[in-house]
């Protein structure tokens, strides 16, 4: 197998792959079940696109390093070429994605600290898969959790007498029972959603550069953090407001909605107004367990308005994003290419 897929592996993440190097990158690809979970892996790091998380940052580079050498022993038979200079270069772009996301990959140990700083509950850890339908979750103080595909919760089995605390990574409607001496906290990447008794959406995947939450009856107060888990803005919400954070250039922006778009996909719906591609793709990815990627950065950004239903399959969807017929659409076994014609 050819000696630079590494690096093409990176180029085609990046969207400038020559044609030549998309042919090499699907060879390997398809070549076993293996490859397809590094590159799946690889696609994860590189949307993240942030510091590093609860890990401390030596055991993330160390796993990143792991991460790299079994790419490498993948693609190879025999040691690379010494090609120094370019092989630090694009190794130098993973390394950057890899320990911005690596805690996708070390959740495990994240799980093991937090264990460690709370030692004296008992936590409940709950996973969907793509293709999941939403999951009720009744937690102990009466509150009731839908967790929808592909999605992370973490709750104590029993809440202690201080603050109500859980963890999310994924997306979530929570209605929360009232009460006037234990705040509710919500957890996700570098944000903090306290309330007392309300309902709200969270869509909070770590595998995404933001977060989005829609607040629908009660009031909330949102708190960001930045990497070092330094306050950086507080924002109070009113019934049908908005937060969309961007958790890569730490920015906030509040706007006002119809709550029911943010949370018809409990029914089955999903809406969008006025999305960029990129970002409907990504929801598509989790939803269907499929990698989309779109070579062209321009694309990426052009904005769409309607809704798909979740017994739609992943072609009828596209089809109809694809209504102009502006994309050429490749299939490759659980990977989608959306080209510009």
């Amino acid at each position: 197998m050819n000696n630079d897929v590494p690096e093409i592996v990176v180029r085609v993440l990046h969207g400038i792959q020559t044609e030549e190097e998309m042919h090499v990158f699907l060879q390997w690809y398809h070549a076993s079940q293996e490859n397809k979970n590094i590159f799946f892996q690889l696609k994860h790091i590189h949307d993240l696109r942030k510091e590093g998380q609860r890990p401390d940052g030596i055991e993330m580079d160390t796993s990143w390093e792991r991460l790299w050498e079994k790419l490498k022993k993948r693609s190879v038979t025999h040691s690379p070429s010494p090609e120094t200079v370019r092989r630090r270069r694009y190794t130098g772009i993973v390394r950057y994605a890899g320990v911005a996301a690596i805690a996708v990959l070390l959740i495990v140990a994240g799980i093991r600290f937090f264990y460690k700083r709370h030692d004296r509950m008992i936590w409940v850890e709950v996973r969907t898969g793509a293709k999941s339908k939403p999951q009720t979750i009744r937690l102990s103080d009466g509150s009731v959790v839908w967790l929808n595909a592909s999605s992370l919760f973490r709750y104590p089995e029993k809440f202690g007498t201080k603050n109500r605390e859980v963890y999310l990574d994924g997306e979530a409607y929570f209605s929360v029972m009232k009460s006037e001496l234990q705040a509710f906290v919500v957890h996700t990447d570098k944000q903090e959603i306290n309330v007392l008794g309300t309902e709200f959406n969270v869509l909070g995947y770590s595998s995404d550069p933001y977060t989005i939450t829609t607040l629908v009856t009660g009031k909330v107060k949102l708190g960001t953090y930045d990497n070092e888990k330094h306050l950086k803005s507080e924002i109070v919400m009113q019934p049908n407001q908005q937060v969309y954070f961007d958790r890569e250039f730490h920015q906030t922006t509040l706007s006002e909605v119809n709550a029911l778009d943010a949370t018809s996909w409990m029914k089955g719906i999903y809406s969008f107004r006025d999305a960029p591609l990129e970002e409907i793709t990504r929801r598509l990815e989790k939803i269907y367990g499929v990698a989309i990627i779109i070579p062209d950065e321009v694309n990426r950004k052009e904005k769409y308005t309607g809704k798909f239903f979740s017994h739609q399959t992943i072609k009828e969807i596209l089809d109809v994003l694809n209504f102009k017929d502006q994309f050429r659409l490749q299939f490759s076994d659980d990977t989608i290419f959306l080209r510009r014609r």
